[in-house]
């Protein structure tokens, strides 16, 4: 097994032939997506299975990956490693005219030239992959907000004497009657 994915890959002839690859990709290759992370030294497995979908009837491929990225954690302020396994299933065509019926999970590539990188496919992925604001569910924050018991509990004192003291109006009701 090559741990190694070619530069680039001919997608037709690789659905022709069933072509199956699996390799690594280092973080760093991948320049948008090593803007994002803190540390960009990690290895990207990837497993790439090109076929002919016969349901579909276009020429499709299947891509897994799995990775940790190294993310700052956004109540912590901590890095953390975030796991991703994704797998995204795409098809092939030379006309966007085609694929008005297809399901919505299927990414649909233009067949501009012969040959495409696989990098881009891969760093579109794990860009998708990475959360607005990641969160480590286990850091907590340094601090604890006391304050906020707190004031509920005066309000709540504040409330009770209110019923306590005598309303002020009471002897107007009185006259009143």
């Amino acid at each position: 097994m090559f741990d190694k994915l070619p530069e680039l890959i001919d997608p037709i002839y690789s659905v022709n032939h069933n072509k199956h690859f699996v390799g690594r990709v280092n973080q760093a290759r991948l320049k948008r997506l090593a803007d994002m992370v803190l540390s960009a030294d990690r290895e990207v497995e990837v497993q790439l299975d090109f076929y002919y979908d016969r349901a579909l009837r276009f020429p499709a491929f299947v891509m897994k990956l799995k990775t940790n990225l190294n993310l700052q954690c956004q109540r912590s302020l901590k890095p953390f490693d975030y796991a991703v396994e994704t797998e995204v299933k795409g098809i092939f065509t030379e006309s966007m005219a085609l694929i008005d019926d297809l399901p919505a999970d299927i990414e649909v590539y233009d067949l501009e030239g012969g040959k495409v990188s696989p990098l881009g496919w891969i760093e579109d992925e794990l860009l998708l992959c990475v959360p607005i604001a990641p969160i480590d569910e286990q850091n907590s924050m340094d601090y604890e907000n006391d304050s906020i018991p707190d004031v509920v509990a005066k309000e709540t004192v504040l409330q009770e004497e209110a019923f306590k003291k005598p309303n002020p109006f009471a002897v107007l009701q009185g006259l009143k009657k």
